[in-house]
């Protein structure tokens, strides 16, 4: 009897540690696989990673934008926005490639951004730094994203009074792939 009862929790044992490997693995891999997944999402854009991205950015960005590649490419592919449309929409509006706008220097507004808080008792909105001047600018574009305005030439017409803001949005962007 005792020999029967031992080999019958010997064999529930082992199909119960099966049940358990089995199992522990297939979560495992779904987590794994969850976690590729969203690091994918966060940390590349068209099979490029964000420090290939950065480096590139940063090659055109001086002035008060010099090494804000980065922060310029994880915030636009989080909020599902081209990082080169991102960047080169603020090189078009803030003169960067060289140096910033006195807008940027003293209002940290990289979209040319009207409304309030108004910075200096103007038009144009100003932001406690840099970084959240990037974010509102990049939220603006993603805002046409979600419309289906996807490129310069459909964004321009809403966004500029300049009839070839599209095309120098385009000619940066070109600058900036290489």
């Amino acid at each position: 009897m005792v020999i029967k009862l031992f080999i019958i929790l010997t064999i529930f044992n082992i199909f119960h540690n099966e049940l358990s490997y089995e199992y522990m693995n297939n979560h495992i891999e779904v987590n794994v696989n969850h976690f590729e997944s969203e690091y994918k999402r966060y940390n590349y854009f068209k099979n490029e990673n964000i420090e290939e991205i950065a480096k590139k950015l940063n090659k055109e960005l001086n002035s008060t934008l010099k090494n804000k590649g980065k922060f310029i490419a994880k915030y636009s592919i989080q909020k599902g926005v081209d990082p080169y449309l991102a960047t080169a929409v603020i090189l078009q509006e803030t003169g960067c490639k060289w140096t910033c706008s006195k807008l940027v220097r003293t209002c940290n507004n990289v979209g040319g951004n009207k409304g309030k808080p108004s910075c200096n008792g103007g038009s144009y909105r100003g932001f406690d730094t840099i970084e959240d001047g990037i974010k509102y600018s990049i939220r603006v574009l993603s805002n046409y994203y979600k419309a289906g305005k996807t490129t310069p030439e459909k964004i321009g017409p809403k966004y500029a009074s300049d009839p070839n803001w599209a095309k120098r949005v385009n000619n940066y962007m070109k600058r900036l792939k290489k």
